[in-house]
């Protein structure tokens, strides 16, 4: 498949800086639309909670809500999870982006030939791993996002804990709403 799915390409030193950047370019505008999508569904959350805390709805119309919001959770979380995998791509980018610059550095020092001899899955391996190491000085942006897969048809007995949160948040703003 190729050094961070670049096609043929086998060795650090095949890699095209210009298509590299460019494909910074690429994860940064998915990261920015992967962010948009997270508010969106934030957005969507809030309103469907105001909405289904009104006093006077039905238990059917409540579960309908909360039902609605599980979906709209699962959007954003699948989201966040999307946004962690454009996150370390552009991290590993720009670490090998820093490997190719210091090319002159590690001549001299004999290392760039080895990094060129390493196999390619190994290869990203390390490339993965500097990443991580860039990011520790950097401030920490990994989250765990939780995939409910709830079937449509589900009944009580096996909703999610997502839609039971979700239900609860309704019931508990609508208490606010009556006080």
């Amino acid at each position: 498949m190729g050094i961070l799915g670049f096609g043929k390409v086998k060795k650090l030193e095949d890699l095209d800086i210009k298509e590299l950047r460019r494909e910074r370019i690429t994860q940064e505008v998915r990261q920015d639309q992967l962010l948009a999508r997270m508010r969106h569904s934030q957005e969507q959350y809030d309103v469907l909670l105001e909405l289904a805390s009104e006093p006077g709805l039905s238990d059917g119309e409540v579960d309908a809500a909360a039902y609605k919001m599980t979906q709209v959770s699962k959007t954003k979380d699948r989201s966040e999870q999307d946004l962690q995998q454009v996150l370390v791509k552009m991290s590993v980018i720009d670490s090998t982006l820093d490997v190719i610059g210091q090319k002159t550095e590690l001549q001299k020092k004999g290392i760039w030939k080895k990094i060129n001899e390493i196999p390619e899955e190994q290869l990203e391996s390390q490339l993965e791993e500097l990443a991580i190491e860039r990011k520790e000085g950097r401030v920490n942006v990994d989250r765990i996002a939780e995939v409910f897969d709830v079937d449509r048809q589900a009944v009580r007995s096996q909703r999610s804990g997502e839609f039971g949160r979700a239900r609860e948040a309704i019931l508990q703003r609508r208490e606010e709403k009556d006080s």
